[in-house]
C-alpha cells in the first residue's frame, strides 16, 4: 500500500513538475520573441564605411590592385561603420570580387566573440556571424588586403540575427531535460548516488582542460571543426543524412561523411544551428565524450569484475590516462577520442564470450548485443579503430583456439557481426559504395606502394615520461614529441603484474601481461614496421593506421583490464585496499593536473565563432579527393561556368550542391556547362 502511495505521490509530482514547465516554458517563448521584435536592425549606410586608400562608388564599389597599392605589408582597406551596437547575435554580408584569398572581420574589442575570416577567390558572397556580449559604442568591421591581386567590395550589411534568443531556449529546455530526468530515475539515483558521484568526479577530473577559455589548436582542430560545421551547414539546407558537404573547398564539397563516421558529431552540429558558437559545441560535445567513456567504462569494468570500488578505480585510471588526454586536447583526434569511449565495452564482450558460462546461453549472448554495439560505435566515429580492433581480436581468437572454435563461441561472433552490419549500415553501404566504384588518392584497402610507418613509431622511454611536454619539440623527427605514455597507473600496475608473472599461476594475469606488452611493442620504432608492411600483404593492411602509436589506445584496454584484476586480487586477499584506491585516485588527480598546468601554459588557444571562419580547405593529405586529380587541385579550382560563344553566362543563385545559372546565347549561338565538382 505505500509502494502504491508512494508510486501515486511521484507520478503526481511529475504531473505538476510538468505542468509548471511548460508555463515556464511558453513564458520565455514569449519573452524572448517580444525581445526579438523590439531589437532595432543597425542603421548603417554605406557612407558609413571608411577608406584611406580607394574611394566607393555606386557601380564598382570599393576597389583596389596592386597598381593602386604599391607596398607590401597587409592594410586596412575598408573600416566601418562605428556605431553603437547593443549584446545580441548579428551577421554581416559582404559581396565581393578577388583574385587572391584576402581577409576580415571584427578586430579590438573584448565584447565582440568572433575571428577573422577569409574572403575566397572562388566565391563573391561572405555571411560572417558574431556575437556582442555588452553594448559596443564603436564597432568596427574591417576588410583587409594583403597587398596581392585585385580586391572588388561591392557591398557590406548588417542585420540582427535570433540566435542569442534561440540559444537562451534551448538552454532552458537543456535544464529542464536534466531535471526530467532527475524526477523519473530518482529512485535509482538515490540507490546509486555514491557511484554516480565518484564518476561525476571522474568526468570534472578529465574536463578541466576545458575550462580554459578557447581550444588547443590542435593537428586535427581545423578538420573536425569543419566537419561540425560541414554538417550544420547540410542540415540547414535539409540534406539528410550528410553524405557530401559543401562547407568544404568553398562549396565544390568533400565527402568526408562518407569515409569518416561522423553520427556523433550530430550533436555540436545541431548546437551550432540554434545559436551556440563553434568553441562552445566543440566543448561540449568533448565533455559528453567524457562522460560517454566515464559510463561505458565503469559498466563495462563492473561488468568484468563484478566489484563496483574495482570498476570506479579502473575507470578513473582510463579517464585520465595521458594519452587519452593527449588524443582529445592536445592532437584534437575527436574520431579517435570518440572510438576510445567503445573500446572498454568491445574488451567487456570478448572478456565475457571467453569466461562466461556457455550453458547460459541467453545470459551468453548479450555478449554479442554488447559486441555488436561497441564496434557500431567504432565505425561512426573513427574507421583506423575499427582495422586495429580487428587485428587485435584475430590476435585474441588465434591465442585462444580451443575456447574460439567452439560452436556457443562462433555464433555469438556471426551473431556480432550481422548485429554490427544491422546498426551500421547507414554508414557501411555508402561506404562500401564509394569505396568499390570511386577512385580516391587514399588507394585501395591493400596499397600498392607498402606505407613506411616504422620510424614514426615510439622508444620505450616514452611510455615512462609521465611528466614530457605537450607541444612539438621538432615535426621532423619521430612521432615521440608529446606525452604519450599510458600513464603512472596503468604502467605501474604493468611493471607490478610483469614481476608477479613469475611468481604466480595466475593464467587470466599473464594473457593479460603478454597482450599488453605485445601491443605495446607494436607501437615501437623497433618494431619491424617497414619491413613486414613490405614483405607481408596482412601488415601493409594493419600499417595503413599511419602512426604505430594509435595502438596505445588499444594497449590502454589492455592495461585497465589488467589494472582491474591486480585490485579484484588485493581485495580477494586483503578484503580492503583503501590505501591503494588512495594512491590510485591522488596519482589521477596529480597527473591530470599537471596536464592541464602544462596544457594552459603552451598556449595558442583558438576561439571561432561560426563558419567563416574556418578554413574549408583543411583537408589534411586530401586522402578523399580524386584519384585523377592533382596535388595542387585546391589551388587549382575551375571556373564554377564554362562558356563558349555565349553573351552571359553567370550564376545566379547557389544553395549548397545546387546552382541556377542565367545564359544568353551570342548570334552565333553557343553552349556552356557547370564545372564538374572534384569529388
Amino acid at each position: 500500500m505505500r509502494n502504491k502511495i508512494a508510486v501515486m505521490d511521484k507520478a503526481k509530482k511529475i504531473r505538476i513538475a510538468l505542468l509548471l514547465q511548460v508555463l515556464i516554458i511558453a513564458a520565455a517563448a514569449l519573452i524572448l520573441l517580444a525581445q526579438e521584435r523590439n531589437r532595432e536592425a543597425p542603421n548603417v549606410s554605406v557612407l558609413d564605411w571608411r577608406s584611406d586608400y580607394t574611394t566607393y562608388n555606386i557601380r564598382d564599389g570599393w576597389q583596389i590592385d596592386e597598381k593602386k597599392y604599391a607596398g607590401t605589408e597587409p592594410i586596412s582597406l575598408i573600416v566601418g561603420p562605428d556605431i553603437s551596437l547593443k549584446s545580441g547575435t548579428y551577421r554581416i554580408k559582404v559581396e565581393y570580387f578577388c583574385d587572391h584569398d584576402q581577409k576580415c572581420g571584427v578586430y579590438d574589442s573584448f565584447h565582440l566573440k568572433a575571428g577573422e575570416a577569409r574572403l575566397s577567390r572562388h566565391s563573391d558572397t561572405l555571411q560572417y556571424d558574431f556575437a556582442v556580449t555588452g553594448d559596443v559604442d564603436h564597432f568596427e568591421f574591417k576588410v583587409k588586403y594583403d597587398g596581392t591581386g585585385y580586391l572588388q567590395v561591392t557591398g557590406i550589411t548588417i542585420i540582427t540575427t535570433s540566435f542569442g534568443a534561440m540559444k537562451k531556449f534551448c538552454i532552458l529546455l537543456g535544464l529542464f531535460f536534466c531535471l526530467d530526468l532527475c524526477l523519473l530515475f530518482s529512485d535509482s539515483f538515490r540507490k546509486h548516488r555514491d557511484v554516480l558521484k565518484v564518476l561525476a568526479g571522474i568526468v570534472l577530473l578529465s574536463s578541466l582542460p576545458l575550462f580554459m577559455d578557447g581550444i588547443f589548436s590542435g593537428d586535427d582542430l581545423g578538420f573536425h571543426l569543419t566537419r561540425i560545421a560541414g554538417i550544420a551547414k547540410e542540415l540547414r539546407q535539409g540534406n539528410i543524412p550528410v553524405r557530401l558537404s559543401t562547407a568544404w573547398m568553398d562549396g565544390y564539397g568533400y565527402p568526408v561523411s562518407i569515409y569518416y563516421g561522423d553520427l556523433l558529431l550530430y550533436l555540436p552540429a545541431l548546437m551550432s544551428l540554434v545559436g551556440f558558437s563553434l568553441t562552445a559545441a566543440y566543448k561540449f560535445y568533448i565533455f559528453m565524450i567524457n562522460v560517454g567513456t566515464a559510463a561505458i567504462t565503469y559498466y563495462s569494468m563492473n561488468r568484468v569484475c563484478r566489484d563496483t570500488r574495482v570498476a570506479l578505480l579502473a575507470t578513473l585510471a582510463y579517464c585520465t590516462a595521458s594519452y587519452r588526454l593527449t588524443n582529445i586536447y592536445v592532437r584534437a583526434a575527436v574520431g579517435e577520442s570518440g572510438a576510445m569511449m567503445f573500446l572498454p565495452l568491445i574488451a567487456a564482450a570478448v572478456y565475457g564470450i571467453y569466461t562466461d558460462e556457455v550453458s547460459n546461453r541467453r545470459q551468453y549472448r548479450k555478449n554479442a548485443v554488447l559486441l555488436a554495439v561497441g564496434m557500431s560505435g567504432l565505425l561512426m566515429t573513427h574507421m583506423l579503430s575499427v582495422t586495429m580492433v580487428v587485428f587485435v581480436l584475430l590476435f585474441v581468437c588465434l591465442s585462444l583456439p580451443r575456447r574460439t572454435f567452439r560452436r556457443e563461441t562462433v555464433q555469438v561472433y556471426l551473431l556480432a557481426i550481422v548485429g554490427t552490419c544491422v546498426l551500421s549500415a547507414y554508414f557501411i553501404v555508402p561506404f562500401l559504395d564509394y569505396a568499390i566504384n570511386v577512385p580516391i588518392k587514399m588507394g585501395p584497402l591493400i596499397p600498392k606502394v607498402r606505407p613506411c610507418i616504422q620510424q614514426k613509431g615510439m622508444t620505450v622511454g616514452e611510455y615512462f615520461m609521465f611528466f614530457r611536454r605537450l607541444s612539438y619539440e621538432d615535426i621532423s623527427k619521430a612521432s615521440g614529441r608529446r606525452l604519450m605514455s599510458p600513464g603512472l597507473t596503468l604502467m605501474a600496475a604493468f611493471l607490478i603484474a610483469a614481476a608477479l608473472c613469475r611468481k604466480t599461476k595466475d593464467r587470466m594475469l599473464r594473457w593479460l601481461t603478454a597482450a599488453a606488452a605485445l601491443t605495446m611493442c607494436v607501437t615501437l620504432t623497433v618494431f619491424p614496421w617497414d619491413y613486414l608492411s613490405a614483405h607481408c600483404i596482412l601488415f601493409a593492411i594493419m600499417a595503413r593506421v599511419q602512426f604505430p602509436y594509435r595502438y596505445v589506445g588499444i594497449a590502454l584496454v589492455f592495461l585497465t583490464l589488467l589494472l582491474a584484476h591486480l585490485l579484484r586480487k588485493i581485495r580477494a586477499d586483503v578484503g580492503k585496499m583503501t590505501r591503494v584506491g588512495g594512491v590510485i585516485a591522488a596519482a589521477a588527480f596529480v597527473m591530470t593536473a599537471y596536464f592541464t598546468l602544462l596544457y594552459a601554459d603552451d598556449g595558442g588557444f583558438v576561439a571561432p565563432y561560426g563558419r567563416a571562419e574556418l578554413n574549408g580547405y583543411a583537408l589534411g593529405d586530401g586522402e578523399y579527393l580524386r584519384k585523377e586529380l592533382s596535388d595542387n587541385v585546391i589551388w587549382e579550382l575551375p571556373k564554377d561556368v564554362v562558356a563558349d560563344r555565349m553573351a552571359e553566362a553567370t550564376i545566379v543563385e547557389r544553395s549548397g550542391s545546387s546552382m541556377r545559372v542565367r545564359c544568353v546565347a551570342s548570334d552565333k549561338g553557343g553552349g556552356c556547362m557547370c564545372a564538374p565538382v572534384p569529388l
